[in-house]
């Protein structure tokens, strides 16, 4: 799952306009998945932004990837060096009995008197 949430991340910030590299990789001695910082899968830049935009993102289940960012020191450095981060959590949602559709749920980090806080950014209906 966590690959095609990847993947779907990188499509839709390329969809926004963005120049997106994958920062994420598979380190096969260990067997494990390795973040950028421990923390990013993606990063992103667009010439009209300031600083450079960090995605982690994964499935519906999200709840332990905002517990991992906000023990991570790296997330507070990134944050007050003026770049932003996200998690993107991609679920398939839809009326019962109708089609099922991809949804992206976006949780934003943000220094609020020192602390990091995540808050999740309400979607338009």
């Amino acid at each position: 799952m966590a690959t095609l949430s990847l993947q779907r991340s990188k499509q839709e910030l390329e969809r926004q306009g963005f120049s997106v590299w994958i920062v994420e990789r598979w380190n096969q001695w260990s067997h494990k998945r390795l973040d950028l910082f421990n923390m990013a899968d993606l990063v992103a830049i667009r010439q009209d932004r300031k600083g450079v935009l960090a995605i982690q993102a994964c499935g519906e289940d999200c709840q332990e990837h905002i517990r991992k960012m906000m023990d991570n020191p790296y997330v507070k450095v990134w944050l007050q060096a003026d770049n932003p981060f996200f998690i993107w959590a991609w679920r398939k949602r839809g009326a019962a009995g109708k089609r099922k559709l991809w949804e992206l749920r976006e949780i934003e980090f943000v220094l609020t008197d020192g602390q990091v806080q995540a808050h999740e950014i309400p979607r338009p209906e």
